[in-house]
């Protein structure tokens, strides 16, 4: 009976048994061996180079990374668990540069959501977020249309939005539509943003949110879905 050639899976050289590497059913030569595949850092298993959950410089197999590993969800970076940084109320981690960061800028992350203040006297609320691009998603921009907004109140924040190419959105706290039109210096935020080249309606990637106080639509949490059906079915009828 002919003898089995021996041959690495995966570059096709002819090997022996003295020169052949097996490594999850495959046979391999020393060289692709040492290219496919890879130590966990933490265990010292070996996994496939494709199975690396880790980075280049700390490879880990699946169990590793999930027990004791994540990224840092700003910068990408491998960070231990037990030194991730979390904002309050904010189960994405962070590396310590990224919080140091996110919690002195003036542009926030996405996920972030100050404790509510409420302005106007009433039930009804509305918070609006407002997207605003092509003037760049600059510090500096944002800490200018804070200091017009704020000038009389904690009125609204800015944080960061995927969907816009060059630019971020602002967030107004909850206001009765009295305060938003009479005391909320609106235009003067619009007209500044304009000003140093942000557009909104003009572009497409922008949108504008409101946020309807679900208190103002009825006693319980029955009558609330009533009449939010109601005004989805109105919306979309017409």
């Amino acid at each position: 009976m002919k003898e089995q050639q021996l041959i690495c899976s995966h570059c096709g050289e002819i090997l022996t048994e003295e020169t052949m590497w097996e490594f999850g059913g495959e046979i391999m030569c020393e060289h692709c061996f040492n290219e496919q595949t890879i130590e966990c850092d933490c265990c010292h298993e070996r996994i496939w180079q494709d199975d690396n959950c880790g980075d280049e410089d700390t490879p880990l197999c699946g169990a590793c990374y999930d027990y004791y590993y994540t990224h840092c969800e700003r910068c990408g970076r491998l960070i231990l668990r037990d030194n991730a940084c979390y904002e309050e109320d904010d189960d994405y981690p962070y590396c310590n540069d990224c919080y140091e960061r996110i919690n002195s800028d003036m542009i926030k992350s996405y996920s972030y959501k100050p404790e509510p203040i409420f302005y106007g006297s009433g039930n009804l609320f509305y918070g609006v977020e407002l997207e605003i691009d092509k003037g760049g998603e600059y510090n500096d921009n944002a800490e200018i249309l804070l200091d017009v907004a704020n000038s009389n109140g904690e009125h609204i924040y800015c944080k960061h939005d995927g969907s816009i190419n060059n630019g971020f959105e602002m967030v107004s706290h909850p206001m009765t539509l009295d305060y938003h039109i009479n005391q909320m210096n609106w235009l003067d935020v619009f007209n500044k943003a304009v000003s140093m080249g942000y557009r909104s309606h003009q572009t497409d990637t922008c949108g504008l949110h409101i946020h309807v106080s679900r208190s103002a639509f009825g006693k319980n949490a029955l009558e609330q879905e009533n009449v939010i059906a109601r005004i989805v079915y109105f919306t979309e009828l017409h």
